[in-house]
């Protein structure tokens, strides 16, 4: 299941927002790279990533972490090594030098031109959005002369490339496959010891339409910069800085959550940190849909989020991530999962409000089994159980209000071909709820494995115009 398709239909139409025409163009930020299969990793596999969590248990949640690795040649009957490569931190500050030549006549609007210095600014500012996301794991500084320089930012005054005539090249990232060089065995760390280096990158200044804007630069740097700093592959969901594809009016503005998550996890992992093995007879087929086995396990603690005044005990061994509005739980990864558990709040005092607001995209094509009152934390609500017969989803959605002008909203979801063996699961879970009355009082949340992210992800909420 594509973390991407979970209620984007019903957030955005909560959010109020709409989603634009793209253009005939599917414009891509970079291009895969040039590469012989053996170099590319296979395709993630929920089951080596929990294996590499249970090791690395302080990874942020969500990431797309295993889109992330490099393939380096084994020598063992395991297959090549998937690793993580990035720059080290003596590296850092990392010199940058931005090469930003005239702009032709051609591409300017005689009437209102614009200066190189603009895109260059904008180079400057993706720079400060990495250093500031990252929280300093990262760190630039500018130079006058590209000799000095680690890494060189050449923006290309001209029309960018189309290899096919519905593609456009927005930017590259130069030899992203050679960037990771093994530099012997650490016998003391047990891992491979690895150089990285990114020394050029290129953004185009035109489209086919004309000069992009500087804000457009500023989201190709973004995704470019994403590369330089240890990426070889592209986030699977198109929400994200790091998908493959550009599309114009594009919703997506800055990093991520899930951007700003795998990055930072990247940069706190020791460089070269052993993700798995390339099997020589090639990866394991796909996971299909399993349901669980046994008696519902409950995960020792709940998930507490003092901040919207609700906790909840998430199946055992569940990958759980924080939201803007709350928190998703899944039995695997954002990018690969089966089943999940998602807690919203949303700003409408009356469940009916929110119903009248947004019913249609949370319904859709789905058909309605039924809808009947609930009880949910000791409060009286709404739940509607829906089947979404082209994925083969059950869609158990529980609203309640919470008395402040705020409903929470509960999204349960499972294959309909396993909804028997779930069920319990889900209901033991949504069975722990509690509901705090004096959530509506400012606060700071638990630290802990979540508190210093949620931190972070309400500041980006901020700065972006959330609540």
């Amino acid at each position: 299941m594509r973390a991407a398709a979970r209620l984007s239909a019903v957030a955005l139409a909560l959010a109020g927002g709409g989603l634009a025409c793209a253009s005939s163009f599917d414009s891509l930020l970079s291009p895969p790279p040039v590469a012989r299969a053996t170099d590319r990793p296979p395709p993630p596999d929920r089951r080596d990533y929990l294996a590499f969590r249970a090791a690395h248990p302080d990874v942020l949640e969500p990431n797309y972490l295993p889109f992330m690795v490099h393939r380096l040649p084994g020598d063992g009957p395991e297959g090549d090594l998937l690793l993580f490569c990035r720059w080290d931190e003596a590296r850092m500050p990392l010199a940058v030098y931005v090469d930003a030549p005239p702009l032709p006549d051609a591409l300017q609007d005689e009437l209102r031109p614009v200066a190189p210095e603009r895109f260059a600014g904008a180079v400057a500012g993706a720079l400060a959005i990495w250093e500031r996301e990252l929280e300093g794991l990262v760190r630039f500084e500018r130079v006058d002369r590209a000799a000095d320089a680690d890494l060189r930012v050449r923006l290309v005054a001209a029309r960018a490339p189309a290899p096919r005539p519905d593609v456009l090249v927005l930017g590259a990232t130069d030899a992203l496959h050679a960037a990771c060089v093994p530099q012997g065995w650490d016998p003391d760390a047990q891992r491979q010891r690895v150089r990285f280096a990114v020394r050029e990158l290129e953004i185009y200044l035109a489209d086919e339409f004309g000069l992009l804007t500087p804000g457009q630069v500023e989201r190709i740097a973004l995704h470019e910069l994403g590369h330089a700093l240890g990426m070889l592959g592209h986030s699977p969901d198109e929400g994200d800085m790091m998908f493959a594809a550009y599309r114009e009016r594009s919703a997506v503005e800055t990093l991520s959550q899930a951007d700003v998550d795998s990055f930072v996890s990247l940069y706190r992992l020791p460089n070269g940190a052993h993700y798995g093995f390339a099997t020589p007879g090639g990866p394991p087929p796909r996971l299909p849909p399993l349901p669980p086995a046994g008696a519902p396990a409950l995960a020792a603690a709940p998930r507490v989020d003092a901040r919207r005044g609700f906790a909840l005990r998430f199946p055992e061994g569940w990958v759980v991530a924080d939201t803007a509005r709350g928190a998703f739980a899944a039995n695997g990864p954002v990018w690969d999962y089966d089943a999940s558990i998602e807690l919203a709040v949303w700003p409408y005092a009356r469940v009916e409000e929110l119903l009248a607001r947004a019913g249609g995209a949370l319904v859709g094509d789905a058909w309605l089994r039924r809808r009947a009152p609930v009880t949910l934390g000791g409060r009286p609500g709404v739940r509607l159980v829906l089947e979404l017969a082209a994925e083969a989803l059950v869609r158990d959605v529980r609203l309640v209000e919470l008395g402040d002008g705020r409903v929470l909203m509960i999204v349960v979801q499972c294959p309909v071909a396993a909804e028997r063996e779930w069920r319990p699961w889900l209901e033991a879970s949504l069975a722990t709820l509690a509901l705090d009355d004096a959530h509506g009082e400012p606060g700071r949340g638990e630290r802990g494995e979540h508190g210093e992210r949620g931190e972070r992800a309400q500041r980006a909420q901020r700065e972006r115009g959330g609540e």
